[in-house]
């Protein structure tokens, strides 16, 4: 998101007073949690109610088919998941109060300073944080609509007022809108890049363009929860802006690409002034030290992040035929979720879909839209029958293939008895499925032979050729057919 606002409390000393009373002159933040909705639904022109069926009318614990959230299908990150198990026998000992090594290694990956890292209990923390250090009566929030409204929620508890600018008719975000915009009010512009729900990005010759023409005093802060799925190269983050003294907050997560939506887990990156603006409203040790853990060690784990975005490929492409096939318009996607016209009451469909299991949404005042979350194979497939059932096509989607070949993910990874493989294959060509060790060695071949187009899911015992047990330490899963191979380092522990 994009947010408009003073530079520090020593230019703006008033802004930053005023912010820090707000708790005692205005509703609590609890009481506006409770009235969320009704903010959301009543006040905030152009914004809309967004729906999608709770999972308790389907199955609680049944996440197939949950393709409403933007999750990563594959979880997270093995090296994640490892020091989540590790971490866990510690529960009993409160985490680093401050965030200090999360800091830390967010920063090294950016190769900034500590000092330019605020780490909190995922973005929506920091969206709350960035809002309460900029944001106060009197001011105003400019956003675009459709967008994503926390920034909006944030301003209204905190007694600002949000101005709307509606994308333009490609469902990018209009920036000579949001300039024209701009008043001696505007503290804040909130954006999102790329864009949700619309997932459209800003071309980066436009975003340089847009930021010169910010006025002086005023704060940008942007949204990137989504960078890690952008593959175009019209698009490029704007952290680099921070060293060169543009007032800017950059927002990321660990919740989508690295599979960490359930830890809660995001950060901000800005100048050293602004920091400590945002890190003065902040409480502390409200990130848990298992948490901690799983996102030092899943921000190391290029591997998982190379996976995640890979199946994501295939499954937009899965999806983008199959829209195609059942004659239905879509916006091209940057992200991980794509939005689709139903050509008809998109309520409807959702309550249709989710009575064959799937679980999508719609809103934001786009009444035959929804939006898809990208999943796995299966999901994809399965959804885009019951969709065309839903809508009560003629047209079938019938033999919608995995675009990539490859081993998706091994979980749990490391592992001391058994672990699951899913990989895919694309075509009936013989399949190799090997289990080497670390010197080259066979250590036991899990499938030789046709096993048909699609996705699979094997085991591997830890046993050998032999039926013994091997011994702790690396191996190597080798992936095999026709010309194609794909591999992946295994950990087992004992």
């Amino acid at each position: 998101m994009f947010w408009v606002g003073p530079v520090s409390r020593f230019a703006f000393p008033s802004i930053s007073k005023q912010i820090k009373g707000l708790s005692k002159t205005t509703f609590s933040r609890r009481e506006f949690v409770h009235s969320a909705a009704v903010f959301s639904a009543m006040v905030l022109p152009g914004v809309g109610r967004i729906h999608a069926r709770p999972f308790s009318t389907i199955d609680p614990n049944d996440y197939v088919g949950r393709i409403c959230y933007n999750e990563n299908p594959l979880g997270p990150s093995p090296l994640a998941l490892a020091a989540l198990r590790d971490e866990a026998a510690l529960t009993h000992r409160y985490p680093d109060w401050l965030n200090s090594n999360v800091e830390n290694a967010v920063a090294d990956n950016f190769d900034l300073n500590q000092d330019n890292v605020c780490v909190g209990a995922g973005a929506t923390e920091m969206i709350q944080k960035v809002a309460d250090a900029f944001l106060g009566p009197g001011d105003e929030v400019i956003t675009a609509t459709p967008s994503y409204t926390q920034i909006a929620n944030e301003a209204i508890a905190n007694g600002a007022t949000v101005v709307y600018v509606p994308v333009d008719e490609n469902y990018i975000i209009d920036l000579d809108g949001i300039l024209s915009a701009i008043t001696n009010n505007t503290t804040l512009i909130s954006l999102v890049n790329p864009n949700n729900p619309l997932a459209r990005i800003i071309n980066k010759d436009d975003m340089a363009s847009f930021l010169a023409e910010v006025p002086d005093g005023v704060v940008v802060c942007i949204d990137e929860a989504y960078h890690e799925y952008v593959q175009t190269t019209n698009y490029e983050s704007c952290v680099p802006y921070i060293d060169q003294g543009i007032a800017i907050v950059i927002i990321r997560t660990l919740s989508k690409a690295y599979g960490l939506a359930g830890a809660r887990v995001g950060y901000t990156l800005a100048s050293t002034e602004l920091t400590d603006e945002i890190s003065d409203t902040q409480l502390y040790a409200t990130v848990s030290r298992a948490t901690q853990a799983a996102a030092i060690a899943g921000l190391d784990d290029l591997d998982h992040i190379s996976d995640t975005v890979s199946l994501n490929i295939n499954a937009k492409t899965i999806l983008y035929t199959g829209f195609t096939d059942l004659g239905l318009q879509y916006i091209p996607s940057e992200t991980n979720y794509i939005m689709v016209d139903t050509g008809t009451d998109a309520g409807a469909v959702l309550n249709a879909l989710a009575d064959s299991g799937y679980q999508v949404r719609t809103g934001w005042d786009m009444p035959q839209h929804l939006r898809v979350s990208t999943g796995t194979v299966d999901e994809m497939n399965g959804f885009l029958t019951a969709l065309a059932a839903a809508l009560d096509l003629q047209t079938t989607v019938n033999n919608i293939q995995p675009a990539i070949f490859g081993l998706h993910t091994v979980y749990p990874n490391p592992f001391n008895s058994s672990c699951t493989i899913k990989f895919s294959t694309l075509s009936d060509e013989k399949v190799s499925l090997v289990i080497y060790d670390t010197l080259g060695r066979k250590i036991k071949t899990i499938v030789s032979g046709t096993i048909g187009i699609g996705s699979h899911t094997l085991t591997w015992d830890g046993k050998n050729v032999f039926g013994k047990p091997v011994a702790s330490g690396i191996y190597i899963c080798n992936l095999i057919q026709g010309e194609l191979a794909a591999s992946k380092r295994i950990q087992l522990l004992k």
